[in-house]
Formats: C-alpha cells, structure tokens, sequence
C-alpha cells in the first residue's frame, strides 16, 4: 500500500482507504485486550487474596496440625501466582499479534489503546506523519517527526509548511 514514488510512504488517499480495515483491527484488538485485562484483574486479586490466607496461616502456625493448612494456603498461592503469569503471558502474546498485524502494511502504531497511528509521508525531500486515531472520521492532521501527537497540525495548513 506505499506509495511507489516514495517507498515507505503513503499517500493522503492511500492512508484514508486503509482506516477501515484499521478501524476493524484497532477496535478487535482492543476487545480482545480487555477480556485478558478482566482476566488480569481477577487473578491479581485472586493471588492477593490467597497470599493474605498464607500470611495469616503461617502466623497462626505452631504444631503438626496447622502443617496441612499451611500446604494448602502454599498451593493456592503457588496456583494464583502461575494464573496470574499466564494470564500476563496471554495479554503480551495478544498485544504482539495485533502489533504486527496492524503494522504489517506500514502504519506505525503509536498507541494501541487509543489506536493512535502515523502514516509516513513526504513531499518533497521533508518527510512528516499523516497522523489518526481510533474514533477520527478521516485522517485530518500531521505531524513532523519529532513534533509526535502534541504537534499536530491540520492537514490544511499541510501546503504552509512546505
């Protein structure tokens, strides 16, 4: 989807023709991220709980009979812990899918959650960022490289600069 004049960069009309697909992506991505969070969330607190009912069960902990307590508030912990990592370990794998997914055709993806991306572009010999986000119509700003999303500038005042 590059330009062919300027490899590596799009065009205005290039860059608007992919929003649709990157609506779909950005938004799928997003779903599927909350779920994990959700996930996240429960096991984080599932694994705080279960090291508070360790805490108290080595605190209260002074015979042989208090051994088999303790094995199990042990085991639960261990077992929220390894839910949590998992849990962890599904959300970084969903991210780095979408990731590349999304900037597979050559958008980069500033911020998945807002769905902040830039699209290459040049004129001339300046090269700048056709820059959108999740929840914008069009593609109506742009930034130089190192202005980033405080800089934008509408696409009208696009020909001033150059």
């Amino acid at each position: 989807m590059t330009n062919m004049q300027n490899p590596g960069t799009f065009s205005l009309k290039q860059a608007q023709a992919m929003l649709p697909r990157l609506r779909e992506q950005l938004s799928k991505a997003n779903d599927e991220l909350d779920s994990i969070s959700i996930k996240i969330a429960a096991a984080s607190q599932e694994c705080e709980a279960a090291e508070q009912a360790l805490v108290v069960v080595k605190a209260t902990s002074g015979d042989v009979a208090e051994l088999s307590a303790l094995r199990e508030a042990r085991q639960r912990y261990e077992g929220s812990i390894d839910r949590l990592t998992t849990a962890k370990k599904e959300y970084l794998e969903c991210f780095e899918r979408w990731m590349i997914e999304i900037t597979d055709s050559g958008v980069i993806l500033r911020d998945i959650r807002s769905g902040l991306l830039d699209f290459p572009a040049r004129k001339g010999k300046v090269e700048y960022f056709l820059c959108w986000r999740l929840g914008e119509k069009d593609i109506d700003f742009w930034h130089l490289e190192n202005d980033g999303y405080q800089g934008r500038r509408p696409l009208a005042v696009l020909d001033e600069y150059f």
